[in-house]
């Protein structure tokens, strides 16, 4: 039995957290389909997912509850329901020392961009959500693109810069 996760549009185009294209030519962007980009791979579809983490942080928008209630938004998506998913996946692995050892994630929590194994496991748990990532076969296959991902987006010049907590 075929699986959610390879149907899905976000697996066909490489967009692992489903962005829609608001015209930006994002680095990697090979055109749209149903209002989503088209990325050459996975690694660009998380390089601008955390790119668009920051201009949230920038926002004000720190929390994970801020975070998915402005990602997936209550008129579009289940948000409570997509925020309990997330909260759970995030919960499930082990945060990082510099986020207080095994303290709880809550909605209130402040994903911090400089973290990127917290930064990771957000972009896993929304992925989970977004393309139906359930398995640990299936986590494990995005979590390489994950981390190419946030390693290219937070090298590039500036990235930092504004980000305060």
């Amino acid at each position: 039995m075929e699986d959610r996760f390879e149907k899905s549009l976000a697996y066909r185009n490489k967009n692992p957290l489903n962005i829609r294209d608001n015209g930006t030519k994002w680095q990697g962007w090979q055109g749209r389909e149903k209002g989503f980009v088209i990325f050459s791979s996975f690694s660009m579809g998380y390089r601008a997912a955390v790119k668009i983490l920051r201009s949230y942080h920038l926002r004000g928008i720190k929390t994970i509850g801020g975070i998915i209630r402005t990602w997936a938004p209550s008129q579009e998506n289940d948000t409570e329901k997509y925020k309990k998913v997330v909260l759970e996946y995030m919960n499930g692995v082990f945060r990082t020392p510099s986020q207080g050892g095994l303290e709880p994630y809550t909605a209130e929590s402040v994903i911090n961009l400089k973290d990127r194994e917290e930064v990771k496991n957000l972009l896993l748990a929304m992925s989970k959500v977004e393309m139906g990532a359930t398995t640990a076969a299936q986590q494990h296959f995005l979590r390489h693109y994950a981390y190419i991902g946030y390693d290219m987006a937070v090298t590039t010049n500036g990235f930092f810069n504004g980000i305060k907590y």
